[in-house]
């Protein structure tokens, strides 16, 4: 599918029931790593938990990627795309948003529906 097929019903609640489980499963795995705040540092190639207990000898890059998307920023994101999520499923002034505006948001869902598209479940006709 392109931008410009009109032919696919991109806003489907299916696009949205599967972003919607995605972002759960995002969540659910931020949850079950979360220690104290879910704030994590790198030292070098030491990543620190915010208990101070230490995951080590990782390589300097994967350390700071791995601090740097601790589950507190995970759970901030999947809060903040959880939100374009219901904008979408509830534009303001409902039928009276503007067109642009409704395509914008149906847009936005299919964006971040394709960062899961090797998932199982997704499927080639959402890919923006």
């Amino acid at each position: 599918m392109t931008r410009d097929d009109d032919t696919a019903d991109t806003s489907a609640p299916d696009v949205v029931a599967f972003l919607r489980a995605r972002l759960q499963d995002d969540w659910d795995s931020a949850r079950d790593a979360m220690t104290s705040s879910g704030h994590w540092r790198a030292e070098r190639t030491v990543v620190v938990l915010d208990t101070g207990a230490e995951i080590a000898d990782v390589f300097l890059g994967p350390a700071d990627h791995i601090a740097r998307f601790d589950p507190a920023r995970v759970m901030a994101e999947v809060d903040a795309k959880r939100a374009v999520v219901d904008a979408h499923d509830r534009p303001p002034g409902d039928d009276n948003a503007p067109a642009a505006f409704r395509d914008g948001l149906r847009t936005a869902v299919l964006l971040l529906a394709s960062v899961y598209a090797d998932h199982a479940d997704y499927r080639e006709e959402w890919r923006p």
